[in-house]
């Protein structure tokens, strides 16, 4: 284990590159940026073996997750806000195909008013789409539930899509200590 100041966003980060995501479909949108500029980072320097590829948009993200993970790979995507919702037909979709990936969702209010303040609007708009939701607190928590995302929507009675989620602005780009894991005890975890 190793101890380190990590905002919420990098902290998803860690739980992807912990759980040794291999494909990433991406479309950056603030305040989620931070994530894939952190794990596009660590694919470049050899550090993560993963795949990450950028799209057009939200709605084809989404699918490219769920299309990555019919196929058996580990896949993980992050969104926010108008991005969520933009993807959210095909969240709705993926989770009928039973296909688990991990979307990281960083709750920014939607277009009006116009605001980047935290709100769960976005969220809260897919909750009855089939997929998992969770909530974190802390960005312990962020690390500690995308490990636990993985392990829970690629569990052969589950197969789902899961979301967790993380407050925009607030636990996105607050720096706290957090406990990571050694990478073999996070993938004896995750499976």
């Amino acid at each position: 284990m190793s101890r380190q100041l990590l905002t919420g966003n990098t902290a998803a980060a860690w739980g992807a590159r912990l759980a040794r995501a291999e494909d990433i479909p991406a479309f950056p949108i603030t305040p989620q940026t931070e994530i894939i500029e952190a794990l596009s980072a660590w694919i470049d320097a050899g550090d993560m073996q993963s795949r990450m590829t950028m799209l057009e948009s939200e709605h084809s993200m989404i699918t490219a997750a769920g299309a990555a993970a019919a196929t058996g790979v580990r896949v993980f995507t992050a969104s926010s806000s108008q991005g969520l919702l933009y993807g959210l037909e095909m969240l709705w979709t993926c989770a009928g195909w039973r296909t688990p990936f991990v979307l990281v969702n960083v709750s920014r209010a939607l277009a009006a008013p116009i605001t980047l303040e935290a709100d769960h609007n976005d969220v809260l708009a897919a909750r009855d789409c089939g997929a998992l939701q969770i909530h974190c607190a802390s960005c312990q928590e962020v690390v500690d539930t995308i490990l636990m995302a993985y392990r829970l929507g690629e569990h052969a009675s589950v197969r789902l899509p899961v979301i967790v989620n993380i407050d925009g602005f607030y636990l996105s780009f607050t720096r706290e200590p957090v406990e990571l894991p050694a990478a073999e005890a996070a993938a004896d975890f995750v499976g």
